[in-house]
């Protein structure tokens, strides 16, 4: 009799947990195509986003075990939890949860198909959810379907791990060992690589240095030789970097880690020279040589997991939604950018306090970093040479220093006018180029940090000292920025190479000779007198000869001749727009009307538009309804919706009774609604309250007519 009661017994218990057993294979099998499925697409193919934050097997294995299963696990329980009240609230919860993933999953899906229209998007997504729902509830096949289908989210854990490129970073991490080379160098070394740096930035209309802007590049150039035609070989900085450090072409899917790249800089002198690296985007040093300060592991996986949500969300998000976000295109990891050191941070001054802001929009870690690297050098003495490396995210977007330091109060970092990789709106474009000058001209103000540092402790004469970016950018309307193309190209390519020799007092310009980034470490080695013990595809920079004939930026070629021209005319468009000297007025206006710039309002014709309204943001309201005297922050761009106005509508912002900056009425891809961004000069704003306009712009150029729009600051 006990043994029938024991049967039964189990049968009741193997019935009783079948239906939840059923459930979690569901919310599994759904769970699984709503995130770990997009996630493991998007960054299993993008293995750089672990790379880059030194992120060890352990970390990545743990992301994707909680990725796959915990979604899934947290509704499970959920679900238990109400079951052990009621059953059947436990069942419509059940497929509430089925509903709600199936709207994630309809989001991604949609967006992916090219869906771009937020209401649309949204819409399709609801309705998509609603009838996985309904489907589950009402029809057995559906429901037996879905317990099948989680095997899935277990197949995409393993193609993740051991199939994608990121299986790399989990199968092995890889190790190399400092190059036996034979070398009495006493040289040291102090190498500084920008980011994001096209060589026309410096140059007026003779091709030299604009010494006005950027008087502390034209001080290098007067000591060093300047290689005025150097070209890199990819715009994609982990691409980029390796190829500059190892002298090597890139090889197609290397990751910016020393398992692919074990030949390099490093490795080369480390077993002579004592190694002070800060590497931002790669990861080649080994730690045997380079005691970089790393992560804990607690910060290391915060940082994981908020990156990681702010991927997701791009993925899902509409597109009115997703401009709100921190972009994620703009380099490979911490998004938000704060380091955490708050030693940079904009301060208040006694007369009046800051607006609170989001500081994980400014990037400040890179100011830190470059501070922590000047600190380092040390006076030459006996013993081991060192060798300085750093690679300084400047002057990469995002574009928030004014030359002389002060920053943007900006609530998102997102430079306006951009969709991907391409600039749908010519005017912000050239918007965006005038941030990126401005902040080049933050970066000369760096440089000469560096170099009065350099003199301080007797580096200067004795030091060979590099000074590159690793790739260009290109500002044009309806051309991708990053991407190379026929006509960007020369944007890309060129950058500015400064290389001052040991004891070197004079200047010189090369001109003859195309120099590739790909020269740099082979001329390290001749100048040490070093033969590098592996193929390189560069040559020195000292020898003889006219280098390539042939401009290649990731498989995007031209012929040299015809990319100088390129360069040429691009110098020329910028110097139209921008001119020489003084940053003055033509870094606040774009378009036909920005010659309007400086004028009073009074002495221009003015009307009312009474059917249209612009609205200035939150925190630019604040800053412009009490300025501090000083103050380390500028509401600029100034931004904000309208109503009654179309895009492309010129228009023009005044201050305190006077046009400080000229720009265009634009709307996002996707919708949402009519915005504008105004870039006005930081000394248009006084301490205090700032009266502000929005004007809609009519007429010609030479003879305007302002329609007065409502303006209205954000309470």
């Amino acid at each position: 009799m006990s043994v029938v009661h024991a049967g039964v017994s189990g049968v009741a218990w193997r019935v009783r947990l079948r239906e939840p057993a059923l459930r979690f294979a569901q919310l599994f099998a759904v769970s699984g195509f709503a995130f770990a499925q997009p996630l493991f697409d998007i960054l299993g193919k993008n293995a750089e986003f672990f790379a880059v934050r030194g992120s060890t097997p352990g970390d990545i294995v743990l992301f994707a075990l909680v990725v796959t299963f915990v979604p899934a696990l947290v509704l499970w329980l959920v679900e238990l939890v109400v079951g052990a009240f009621s059953s059947g609230a436990a069942a419509v919860l059940h497929y509430v949860f089925v509903g709600f993933l199936g709207a994630v999953f309809g989001a991604y899906a949609l967006k992916r198909s090219g869906l771009d229209g937020t209401a649309a998007l949204i819409v399709g997504a609801v309705a998509i959810g609603v009838a996985l729902a309904v489907a589950a509830w009402r029809l057995r096949p559906v429901r037996s379907f879905l317990t099948l289908l989680a095997v899935a989210p277990l197949v995409f854990l393993a193609l993740f791990l051991f199939q994608s490129p990121t299986s790399k970073l989990v199968i092995s991490s890889g190790t190399a060992q400092a190059a036996e080379i034979r070398t009495r160098a006493t040289t040291p070394i102090v190498f500084l690589l920008f980011d994001e740096f096209p060589v026309i930035d410096l140059q007026q209309a003779d091709g030299g240095i604009d010494a006005k802007r950027f008087p502390n590049f034209a001080r290098l150039a007067a000591s060093s030789t300047w290689y005025r035609n150097t070209t890199t070989v990819s715009a994609s900085t982990t691409v980029a970097v390796p190829a500059i450090l190892s002298g090597q072409k890139p090889r197609r899917g290397a990751l910016p880690i020393l398992r692919d790249h074990p030949n390099n800089l490093f490795t080369l002198l480390g077993k002579r020279y004592r190694l002070v690296v800060h590497e931002s985007q790669t990861r080649l040093c080994p730690k045997s040589l380079c005691k970089q300060k790393g992560s804990s592991e607690g910060s290391r996986l915060s940082s994981l997991s908020s990156d990681v949500r702010t991927v997701y969300l791009h993925l899902i998000a509409p597109p009115e939604l997703e401009q709100r976000l921190p972009v994620i295109d703009e380099s490979w990891g911490n998004f938000g950018g704060n380091s955490g050191d708050e030693s940079s941070v904009p301060a208040a001054s006694d007369s009046g306090a800051l607006p609170k802001v989001n500081l994980s929009t400014f990037y400040l870690s890179r100011v830190s970093d470059f501070n922590r690297f000047v600190a380092s050098f040390r006076k030459p003495g006996p013993g081991r040479p060192t060798l300085y490396f750093a690679h300084i995210l400047l002057p990469h977007t995002p574009w928030l220093y004014f030359p002389d330091g002060r920053a943007r109060a900006v609530t998102t970092t997102n430079a306006p006018g951009r969709n991907g990789e391409r600039w749908f709106n010519g005017q912000l474009a050239t918007q965006a180029w005038q941030r990126h000058l401005l902040q080049v001209g933050y970066t000369d103000k760096l440089l000469g940090k560096f170099i009065a540092r350099l003199h301080a402790v007797g580096l200067w004469d004795k030091a060979l000292v590099i000074v590159t970016p690793d790739h260009g950018i290109s500002f044009r309307g309806g051309d991708l920025r990053r991407r190379p193309t026929g006509s960007n190209l020369a944007d890309l390519a060129f950058t500015p190479l400064f290389i001052k020799y040991p004891g070197q007092t004079d200047g010189r310009v090369v001109d003859s000779r195309h120099v590739s980034t790909l020269d740099i470490l082979p001329t390290i080695a001749d100048v040490l007198g070093i033969t590098i013990p592996w193929h390189v595809d560069g040559t020195s920079a000292l020898k003889g000869g006219a280098g390539s004939g042939v401009v290649d930026v990731a498989g995007v070629r031209a012929p040299y001749r015809a990319a100088l021209a390129q360069r040429q005319a691009s110098l020329a468009r910028e110097l139209a727009l921008f001119g020489s000297g003084d940053w003055g007025a033509r870094f606040d206006g774009t378009g036909p009307y920005r010659g309007l710039v400086g004028s009073s309002v009074s002495a221009l014709a003015v009307e009312a538009a009474p059917s249209a309204s612009a609205h200035v943001d939150r925190l630019g309201s604040r800053l412009l309804r009490r300025f501090p005297r000083g103050s380390a922050l500028v509401p600029s761009p100034v931004v904000g919706t309208l109503s009654g106005v179309r895009p492309g509508q010129p228009l023009a912002l005044a201050l305190n009774g006077r046009i400080a900056a000229v720009g265009v009425a634009y709307r996002n891809p996707g919708g949402g609604p009519v915005r504008f961004s105004l870039l006005a000069g930081e000394d248009a704003f006084r301490t205090g309250r700032n009266a502000v306009s929005v004007f809609a712009l009519a007429g010609s150029p030479s003879s305007p007519r302002l329609h007065a729009v409502r303006t209205s600051l954000a309470g």
